[in-house]
């Protein structure tokens, strides 16, 4: 359910109701319930502020809906498989691309950055305390993903942020181990056409918003890594996107999904086990978005989407971003190109130090042989 006009905002509240009932009712501990309660707030609090400034908008920015988005470029993959190094290197062409960084989706609203761009100018004249205050924040926040998944308020970042604060992402895992309750919000493509319209005018003037204020004559670039399921959403809304998807072996792409987006259960669910039921829904759903995209990119143009390896893309990124250029007919500055030269070298150097197990979560080799045959036979992964 969502009773606001979608331009405005859209939450479901669904999803909130389902949160409380299952940590403070079904599956009732302390520590669940206190989850329960901060989850509410963020989202009861977050809502009233994107409302209002999303209000703001319409009053003092209404001709940001005349906005056309022309060819949106999105990197989509299952979680672990290298989104986040090619949306860095590619944000480097600045000409050509605009990018969001995590703030603007937890506030996708023109007002907020017109106000945020105003605070920073004051901030940057008496020091930067401001500046070093958030830097400080990150690195309390996000000290534990720096290895993962480095992120900050003012890094580049994917757009899940604001389909996580609609509650209508998997990435609620984040929150809760129970989401094999939250099925639903695997594949919004498979949404009645009601809610799939109200997701669609939602998404379309939240990016009408952010190119509004980072460059409406530039192209959208952006990383989604759970926008498998929302594939026929983007191209109802845009035609002409172009997709970029990144394939990594599911030997080693599962397990660090699962790893990643279970991070939190030590602290809200320490009692239940890794080879347990709740974990392997994340492998449940991994699987899903493999097997979905392999029946879904032929719907697009051949000239809009490319696919290309985890493994192709870390071993020689520059060849990689290369790839892309020509099969969308993009041209590369001499600019950019000496960036991505010089960018692709210092990533080529980066080593993981951590190593996750499909046997630590009670699956084996033959379970995802079995459960992904085509997708072997395909990319030619081997063990």
């Amino acid at each position: 359910m969502n009773i606001f006009p979608p331009a405005i905002y859209y939450i479901s509240l669904r999803a909130v109701v389902k949160v409380l009932y299952y940590h403070c009712i079904r599956h009732f501990s302390v520590r669940r319930f206190l989850v329960a309660m901060f989850y509410l707030i963020i989202m009861v609090v977050m809502s009233v502020i994107n409302i209002i400034f999303r209000l703001a908008d319409e009053i003092f920015f209404p001709s940001y809906r005349k906005i056309k988005i022309k060819e949106p470029v999105f990197i989509i993959s299952n979680p672990r498989s290298g989104t986040t190094l090619l949306h860095r290197l590619l944000c480097h062409d600045e000409e050509k691309f605009v990018h969001i960084r995590l703030f603007h989706t937890l506030v996708p609203s023109i007002t907020f950055c017109k106000l945020v761009d105003f605070i920073a100018a004051c901030d940057n004249r008496i020091g930067h305390p401001l500046h070093k205050f958030f830097q400080w924040v990150d690195k309390v926040m996000f000290a534990g993903w720096e290895d993962v998944h480095a992120a900050g308020f003012n890094r580049a970042e994917e757009d899940e942020g604001l389909y996580f604060l609609s509650g209508i992402s998997p990435a609620l895992s984040l929150i809760t181990p129970y989401l094999n309750h939250f099925r639903e919000l695997y594949i919004l493509d498979q949404w009645d056409e009601k809610k799939r319209e109200r997701i669609k005018k939602f998404y379309k003037a939240t990016l009408q918003r952010w190119m509004y204020v980072l460059g409406p004559d530039k192209q959208f670039l952006c990383k989604s890594v759970m926008s498998t399921g929302r594939l026929q959403l983007l191209m109802e809304l845009f035609p002409d996107v172009r997709i970029i998807y990144l394939v990594r072996n599911p030997y080693n792409a599962i397990p660090s999904f699962i790893e990643m987006f279970t991070s939190t259960w030590k602290i809200i669910s320490p009692g239940i086990k890794e080879n347990s039921l709740q974990y392997r829904e994340l492998a449940e759903l991994a699987i899903l978005y493999y097997r979905y995209f392999n029946e879904q990119k032929y719907n697009f143009k051949p000239e809009n989407w490319i696919t290309l390896t985890y493994e192709d893309l870390v071993s020689s990124p520059h060849a990689s971003v290369l790839k892309i250029y020509d099969q969308f007919g993009l041209e590369m500055t001499s600019r950019f190109e000496t960036t991505l030269k010089k960018e692709s070298e210092v990533s080529r150097t980066f080593k993981s130090k951590h190593q996750y197990s499909l046997a630590q979560y009670g699956l084996t080799k033959a379970d995802i042989d079995h459960a992904l045959p085509k997708v072997f036979e395909e990319y030619g992964f081997k063990e």
